[in-house]
Parts: structure tokens; sequence; C-alpha cells
């Protein structure tokens, strides 16, 4: 699972995501947690970073993308 941290462009953010094998799953206020498409989270993080930053308002977008660990699931990668 990996974390978006935005204050603006959410509906962007998740739509874009969607588009590209995530799955929104809760909001938090400035914090979007989404499914990643692949068991390789970290790798999964990346590209989410640079589809917003490629994306044609993530110039004018300040976030981060983090990879959040949820307990009671498994660990595939060490």
């Amino acid at each position: 699972m990996i974390l978006v941290n935005s204050a603006m462009m959410q509906k962007e953010i998740i739509q874009l995501l969607e588009e590209n094998g995530f799955k929104h799953t809760k909001k938090q206020g400035l914090k979007l947690f989404f499914e990643t498409p692949t068991d390789d989270a970290t790798t999964d993080a990346a590209m989410a970073k640079q589809l917003i930053k490629g994306s044609s308002f993530g110039a004018a977008v300040f976030f981060n993308v983090s990879v959040v660990w949820v307990p009671g699931a498994s660990l595939l990668s060490v």
C-alpha cells in the first residue's frame, strides 16, 4: 500500500493512479491511500510519483509518495 500526501488536485491524482492500476482505498485529510498493482510497493511508489510528476498538473502540485505497512498484511520482500 502507498500513501500520497497532497492538499491540492486530490480528485485528479486519484483518477490518474486508478487509470494506471492503483486502487484508491481511503482518504484521510491530506492523505490518499492506494493498493498497489504489484507486490513491490517500493517500485509502485516510484511509479506513482513519476505518473503524478509527468501529468499536466504535476509540476504545480506539492506532494509526496511513501510506502505504508498495513498491520496484518504479509511482507513479501525484505
